[in-house]
C-alpha cells in the first residue's frame, strides 16, 4: 500500500482526498502547512506528496525546494494542486519536473487517481 501525503491548508479538500485516497487503497496522512508538512514527511516517509502551491507563509515551490534537499524526499513524486496559478507558472518555478506534475483544483477525482498512480508507477521504475 503507497503512502501519499497531502499537504494543504484546505481541510475541506484535505478530508475529500483521505476519504477518495483510503478508499482508492492508499495510506495518506495529511497536514495543513509547510512545517507540518515536512514534520510529517519525516515521519511517515511517504511514497508521494499531493502538494498546495499557494499556502500562507510559504509556496509549495519554497517547500518542494526544501524537500528536494533532503536525501529521504529528493525521489519523492510530488503533484502540485492550485485554484490559483497554472500549470506553466508552477512547473517553471521548480528545479525537477521530471517527478513533478500539476492539478488545477478543483481536482477531478477520476483524473487525481490516474496521475497519481502513473506518478508511482514511474517513480517505482527509477
Amino acid at each position: 500500500m503507497a503512502r501519499i501525503l497531502i499537504i494543504d491548508d484546505d481541510a475541506d479538500l484535505v478530508q475529500i482526498l483521505t476519504i477518495a485516497l483510503s478508499n482508492a487503497g492508499y495510506e495518506v496522512s495529511s497536514a495543513g502547512d509547510p512545517a507540518a508538512g515536512l514534520v510529517t514527511c519525516r515521519q511517515v516517509k511517504p511514497d508521494m506528496i499531493l502538494l498546495d502551491y499557494h499556502m500562507p507563509g510559504n509556496t509549495g515551490a519554497h517547500l518542494f525546494e526544501t524537500l528536494r534537499r533532503n536525501n529521504a524526499t529528493a525521489r519523492t513524486p510530488i503533484l502540485f494542486m492550485s485554484a490559483i496559478a497554472s500549470g506553466q507558472q508552477v512547473l517553471s518555478e521548480v528545479a525537477d519536473p521530471a517527478l513533478s506534475r500539476f492539478l488545477p483544483k478543483p481536482v477531478q477525482m477520476a483524473q487525481l487517481l490516474s496521475v497519481i498512480s502513473e506518478m508511482l508507477e514511474a517513480a517505482k521504475a527509477k
